[in-house]
């Protein structure tokens, strides 16, 4: 018996109507983990260079961890990975919801769709039952309402449904993925691959069970990590991950009016505690979380009145500090338009605050009769709609801002700030320099999540990595390295489908990750081997970008991190010294001057068969 895993993957086909399932190759399963790892190694198989990300023939897979649908504490992570049409390289959103688990207890560890319906559908899958079904009535609806009417279809309020809004139906190429309680796949545009296949909607509600090979010790290993990350994430519980809004524009990390300026005097205003106090209705936790980060908040009243989800922190810096923008309601409002229409408030962030640069330096005129002026609430509620529903302006920043930089011209290009096309986090580079590296060679573009050093500058450290104390976060030595090490165990914590939240803001020893895979599967797994699957997973995403077209040359930040620092705050008169960190994480990795991983170092993680493709002459 296979303890862990589902044992199947299914692929169903939208040109044909195809629907298989195929037996989990569990080589490549204990080699990957599950989740990213597995999805990594079907995408580099099936897409190659000349997929147009937006055809039929890319191909959008949502795959689980071998932590999901066990008891384990926040095991609920489903990855979504696809080639993207946002940047065209390697593209992965991770969220929380009851989805993967019930995807897993229908005997599927993950599920595959490729190929484009003539018509719009939704996919419902109830165990071995799996059907496409007619989805015209739902195409226009938010997601929001897509859920809603997609559950009374099928007679069934407990069904776990995953949408696209409008944007993904239009093609928004920042458009996103959210699941019924409004998590969100935001990133890198995986909705609008849904919406090139005519696939709004797939529901799913299993009711199998996944086995473990020693439940005993998986009780206690649970019973320790509660424990441990109860007490460490009482500020997360209180006041949810915007708590951290005000701490860091006190330490020059929130990122100011398009990162032009190092100080937000109206921060208090936005942070989570004034979330708590003015707007919270309550917790909004995911299914097996004991932290409950989320937040469910209300505005009862006017312009901005909402009920819904609340914005988490990358949101409230985004459509808040980031456009200069200090009212809470709009923020929260701005929030619940982007999740109905379906558009990755990050993004979104990024693209409205480079709109308000460029029409404040005279390249923006036609704005869509929208004041775009630094601080004006109005305008971002009002651009997250038309960029959601890819009308007027929005239509153009809907495109990321590297293709708007582009049409606009006249020299916008400076004020897009993205790393290969992806819009950059509300994480400082300039105050954390390890994320200048982490940015700059992640393998979706810029991204947090993808490699978060900045945890050793900030004093959230892991006994089993090499550092033992916090490094001042202004210095350039060893930000290669710790990049390197950071990126290569996120590749592995997210395999296995846990939330990054539990283990680092929770402060679990590292070390209880391994032996919850062991009481699992029945696998023992040493720290050095799950640090290994983590690089043998980045070195296959980074093979794929190459054979996308990325070098070296890719690898770098927007200039105004690189020229420009700002003149107050914590981090006044700071620049990124990128190239001296980039030679060591290059080292590091034994990545070749193209930016190629070196043959033999692919050959030692097992990868033989991707270095015999990306350097066949």
């Amino acid at each position: 018996m296979v303890h862990g895993y589902a044992g199947k993957i299914l692929w169903v086909n939208l040109s044909s109507g195809e629907v298989k399932k195929q037996s989990l190759d569990m080589e490549l399963a204990y080699n990957f983990l599950g989740g990213e790892g597995i999805a990594s190694n079907i995408l580099f198989r099936k897409v190659g260079p000349e997929t147009d990300p937006l055809g039929p023939e890319n191909i959008i897979i949502f795959m689980t961890g071998a932590f999901v649908g066990t008891n384990i504490p926040c095991g609920i992570k489903t990855t979504v990975v696809s080639k993207s049409p946002l940047t065209g390289i390697y593209g992965e959103s991770i969220f929380s919801a009851p989805f993967g688990v019930d995807l897993k207890q229908s005997g599927c560890d993950g599920l595959i769709v490729e190929g484009r319906a003539e018509n719009p559908v939704y996919i419902w899958i109830h165990n071995d039952h799996v059907e496409v079904k007619s989805a015209r009535s739902l195409w226009g609806m938010d997601t929001f309402e897509t859920v809603d009417a997609v559950r009374e279809e099928l007679h069934d309020r407990s069904i776990s449904v995953i949408a696209i809004g409008p944007a993904g139906e239009k093609l928004v190429k920042i458009a996103s993925i959210i699941s019924d309680d409004s998590r969100a796949a935001g990133r890198c545009g995986l909705g609008a691959v849904m919406g090139s296949k005519n696939l709004k909607a797939i529901a799913c509600k299993g009711t199998g069970k996944i086995t473990v090979s020693n439940p005993e010790r998986l009780d206690e290993l649970r019973r320790e990590a509660l424990n441990i990350a109860i007490p460490n994430t009482k500020t997360l519980r209180e006041h949810g991950t915007a708590a951290g809004l005000i701490v860091f524009e006190q330490n020059g990390n929130l990122p100011i009016r398009n990162w032009t300026r190092g100080s937000f005097p109206e921060a208090e205003n936005i942070t989570g505690s004034t979330m708590t106090q003015k707007i919270l209705v309550g917790p909004n936790p995911c299914k097996t979380c004991p932290i409950a980060c989320g937040r469910k908040v209300k505005v009862p009243s006017g312009p901005y009145a909402m009920e819904g989800s609340g914005p988490e922190y990358e949101t409230m810096a985004a459509l808040g500090s980031l456009c200069y923008n200090s009212n809470l309601e709009s923020i929260a409002k701005a929030n619940d338009i982007c999740n109905r229409l379906g558009i990755d408030t990050i993004s979104t962030g990024q693209a409205i605050a480079f709109a308000m640069e460029c029409y404040e330096k005279g390249i923006l005129q036609d704005t869509s009769g929208v004041d775009l002026t630094w601080g004006n609430p109005d305008a971002v509620v009002k651009m997250c709609e038309l960029i959601g529903r890819k009308e007027g302006l929005g239509a153009v920043l809907g495109e990321g801002v590297r293709r708007a930089s582009q049409v606009i011209g006249k020299g916008s290009e400076k004020y897009a700030i993205h790393v290969k096309g992806l819009e950059f986090p509300e994480h400082n580079p300039r105050k954390f320099k390890s994320m200048a590296v982490a940015y700059a060679t992640s393998n979706v573009g810029a991204n947090h999540n993808r490699g978060s050093p900045m945890l050793v500058e900030r004093n959230l450290l892991s006994p089993e990595l090499p550092w033992k104390e916090p490094v001042d976060g202004f210095l350039t030595k060893d930000k290669g390295r710790m990049a390197k090490v950071y990126q290569d165990l996120c590749c592995a914590v997210d395999s296995l489908g846990i939330c990054k939240f539990m283990v680092f803001w929770g402060k679990l020893p590292l070390r209880i990750l391994t032996e919850y895979y062991g009481a699992v599967t029945g696998k023992t797994l040493t720290f050095e081997e799950f640090m290994r699957i983590g690089e043998r997973i980045w070195n296959l995403q980074r093979a794929f970008n190459n054979r996308m077209g990325i070098t070296r040359k890719d690898d770098t930040l927007p200039e105004r991190f690189l020229k420009e620092s700002v003149n107050e705050g914590p981090a006044k008169g700071q620049i990124v010294e990128l190239d001296v960190m980039l030679d060591e994480y290059y080292r590091e990795r034994r990545l070749d001057e193209d930016g190629k991983p070196d043959g033999g170092k692919l050959r030692e993680l097992g990868l033989g068969w991707v270095a015999d493709i990306i350097h066949r002459k």
